[in-house]
């Protein structure tokens, strides 16, 4: 039964598109919200104790609340940052995957260094979907159907 509300999510976002993004983006933002303010108020107690980290917490407080304004129920911010995760981590199992080429020959390194580098084209061209919010709901929506199916089997 712990499939069935990954498989009605993901039907949402098929069906509906823009609300799921949306509210996606609502939840996230808020949620950046409340640690931005959870780290102001830690820098703000932490600051008499040390003040080096009572700065660094304020800062980062500073940038959640900043990133949680922006982002909340912002489907444009929401699909960019998707698409640039995944450009960033396709291009991560890239290199790491040809950096296997030229390490000293292990078992199976070769083997490894080409699944990441496969990987990481994956990566790639799933990220320029992502980037557009349409591309992004149907890729969110298909894999919650598919982890939800899965998870009833």
């Amino acid at each position: 039964m712990k499939g069935v509300p990954a498989i009605i999510f993901g039907l949402i976002l098929l069906i509906f598109p823009w609300f799921g993004l949306w509210t996606l983006a609502a939840i996230l933002g808020f949620i950046l919200i409340l640690i931005g303010l959870g780290l102001l108020l830690l820098g703000a107690f932490t600051y008499h104790a040390s003040k080096g980290a009572g700065v660094v917490f304020l800062i980062i407080g500073f940038l959640g609340l900043i990133t949680g304004a922006g982002l909340f129920g912002n489907v444009g911010a929401l699909s960019a940052i998707a698409g640039v995760a995944l450009y960033v981590s396709g291009f991560i199992l890239i290199i790491a995957g040809l950096a296997h080429f030229f390490k000293p020959r292990t078992r199976f390194s070769k083997e490894v260094g080409l699944v990441g580098i496969l990987l990481g084209i994956i990566y790639l061209i799933v990220g320029s979907y992502a980037a557009d919010p349409r591309g992004l709901s149907v890729l969110m929506g298909i894999w919650l159907l598919l982890a939800g199916i899965t998870s009833l089997l």
